[in-house]
């Protein structure tokens, strides 16, 4: 058996005369060479590279036949080979191209596409740029975590080439020396624009995304340089630092469960923020210079394939992340413009989310059985109604994943699709070519539909057609952005729906909030004594006609208490589990009307919300109010939260 001699760079490990060095061109032909290689086994690697001997490798196989294909790892727990010979080794099994990293002519802009602090932190060297690919030196090439982490941190597609473990340590040595001799050499102001820069707060990220958000922002301002910032825009917009640091604060967002971020800039030298919003409620996560102001807007613009010269008007855009060296996200973008001639970006995370069921939205079991009912109609109109970000779309599709089966189809309009469902037919909008919720609404009525769930209804003509479907023997779903339950009545008969008919195919109408729940981990417990009881019972029967009989019952049935005294509420406190804001997570507060034969007999004579209202809590409905304080006697939420749901 002939053996193909190790492909390396010309003149690798030491084989190449010192006034020839390693260059991307060489690398580029030995690349180009390795396409006509023959494959090699790991037994033919361990051989070429002489790392085992034929007799070793025979004994070895002898002893478990598949030492080599699929156990090759306990090569190195037997301390045979190095971790490093082995990764060698699978190196030239992958047809993977060795360079010399310390002779090798890196190109000026490499540690500019890969700042020194990640090459030390993922052990690489990166060596430059060739046919739209960033070609780095690693150990372990083979690792697809690592060339996926390299992708997402450069924004560039990555090309991994093996060299020593030893070799790479002294090349990152050698770079450390001379960029430390090259940080004397920076210009004062440069110092100036960072030193006012206040750091991002410990409860979005680790100090070590610190470090790197500060060596992203560094590496930045120093590739934006100086001079008018409309020349430097194209440029400034595209350089390494930024381009890394947009997608860090996106993988950032993504990781530690943001909605939205938002990027505030200010006019004149003032900095510019950038905040996520966590849990429905905004927390900062970095302030920039304001020299990156205009290229940071600039470069979410390209990603989003937006007009980067026109500033006075808002812009609408999605970006994929993925195409970015990301993970598989989607953001919706809206830029606004300001003041000062300045814009102010607001990016909406869209991850693909599965739907959860009904059981985890924290409906009381009341209200469970009550929507769960709703799901199992074969014909009539179910609405959610809220404002923006208050679980709307989750609950419906929590309903829609209780009917989901083979035997139903489906079909959804939405705008955007946030939550993703096998077997459901779901239909992006897209007003620029004509596709509304209405021309959707009328496609899916020739589609032989079984359920419909339209994403808004915010128009008379999409309302109309909702309610022809519910009459016609289809369950159709959708959204309002009204205040509670009572008021959407009202709103749709102001669209100009028929009273009847709309109190013909309305089942029912589910008002909701999210608020902040409290922390598991620290909250305390404390008694409910008689003035706090009163207090309690006095908000709970505020802006309806319950007596205090009926108020003690419905909160004491809500806990399972037989009397005001085993009752106790809980305090926000702060731990590390929750980032010290004695909050972690959000719950659900619901409004659920019922149509039935009096509220239905009320919407058809155009009664008012508070005639609906209070035969609705009559007949046992919750308003939002007495949900939430409800969850304040089960110890779930706060007062302070509870009052945001109705207040």
């Amino acid at each position: 058996m002939s053996l193909s001699p190790p492909l390396t760079v010309p003149g690798a490990y030491g084989t190449a005369p010192r006034s020839d060095p390693h260059s991307l061109s060489l690398l580029m032909v030995a690349i180009q060479a390795q396409h006509s290689q023959p494959i090699v086994s790991l037994r033919e690697a361990l051989l070429q590279l002489h790392i085992l001997d034929e007799a070793t490798i025979r004994a070895l196989l002898e002893e478990d036949p598949d030492l080599l294909r699929s156990r090759a790892p306990e090569l190195v727990r037997r301390v045979l080979l190095t971790d490093d010979e082995l990764h060698r080794a699978l190196a030239r099994v992958a047809g993977v191209v060795e360079v010399e990293v310390l002779g090798f002519d890196v190109s000026r802009q490499a540690f500019e596409l890969l700042p020194l602090r990640q090459a030390f932190a993922h052990h690489v060297v990166p060596l430059g740029m060739a046919n739209e690919q960033l070609f780095v030196a690693s150990c372990m090439p083979t690792s697809l975590e690592l060339h996926r982490q390299l992708c997402s941190l450069t924004g560039h597609s990555v090309s991994l080439v093996w060299a020593s473990r030893e070799a790479i340590a002294r090349r990152l040595e050698l770079q450390s020396r001379i960029e430390h001799a090259a940080l004397g050499q920076i210009d004062g102001s440069m110092a100036g624009d960072m030193s006012h820069m206040p750091a991002p707060p410990p409860p979005v990220g680790t100090s070590g995304d610190q470090a790197m958000i500060e060596d992203l922002v560094m590496q930045a301002m120093l590739e934006a340089g100086s001079g008018a910032e409309a020349e430097q825009l194209a440029s400034a917009s595209e350089s390494a630092g930024l381009v890394r640091l947009i997608n860090q604060m996106i993988a950032e967002a993504q990781r530690t469960h943001a909605s939205d971020i938002h990027i505030e800039t200010n006019p004149g030298d003032a900095l510019t923020a950038i905040r996520f919003r966590r849990d429905g409620d905004l927390e900062p996560y970095v302030w920039l210079p304001a020299k990156l102001r205009a290229p940071l807007v600039s470069r979410i613009k390209i990603m989003a394939r937006l007009d980067i010269a026109e500033r006075r008007r808002p812009q609408d855009g999605k970006i994929d992340f993925s195409e970015f060296g990301g993970n598989a996200l989607e953001l919706r973008v809206a830029v606004m413009p300001t003041h000062d001639g300045l814009e102010d970006v607001v990016l909406r995370l869209l991850e693909s989310a599965k739907p959860l069921p009904l059981s985890r939205l924290g409906l009381q079991p009341r209200d469970l059985d009550l929507i769960a009912g709703f799901s199992q109609r074969t014909y009539g109109m179910v609405l959610a109604a809220g404002p923006t970000g208050s679980g709307k779309t989750t609950t419906l599709h929590s309903m829609l994943s209780e009917v989901n089966t083979s035997e139903r189809k489906i079909w959804t309009a939405e705008d955007p699709i946030e939550i993703t469902q096998p077997g459901l037919r779901q239909v992006q909008m897209n007003t620029k070519i004509g596709l509304t919720f209405a021309s959707a609404m009328r496609g899916f009525l020739r589609a032989d539909p079984d359920i419909i769930m339209i994403g808004e209804i915010r128009d008379g003509e999409t309302a109309k057609i909702a309610i022809e479907a519910s009459l016609t023997g289809h369950l159709v779903l959708s959204t309002l952005h009204t205040n509670n339950a009572c008021e959407s009545v009202v709103r749709l008969l102001d669209l100009g729906m028929d009273p009847m008919n709309f109190a013909d195919s309305l089942l029912g109408i589910v008002a909701q909030r999210l608020v902040r729940a409290l922390c598991n981990h620290c909250a305390q417990s404390a008694p409910l004594d008689e003035e706090a009881w009163e207090a309690l019972l006095q908000e709970y029967m505020e802006g309806s006609e319950l007596s205090r009989p009926q108020a003690v019952e419905r909160l004491l049935g809500a806990t399972g208490a037989e009397s005001q005294g085993q009752l106790q509420i809980r305090h926000a406190v702060g731990c590390e589990h929750c980032g010290g804001k004695g909050y972690k997570g959000r719950v659900g507060v619901y409004e659920i009307l019922q149509n039935s034969r009096a509220v239905k007999q009320l919407i058809q004579n155009r009664a008012r919300p508070s005639e609906i209202f209070e035969t609705a809590v009559n007949e046992g409905m919750r308003s939002l109010r007495h949900d939430a304080l409800e969850k304040v006697a089960q110890g779930l939420i706060d007062l302070k939260q509870a009052r945001m749901a109705y207040l």
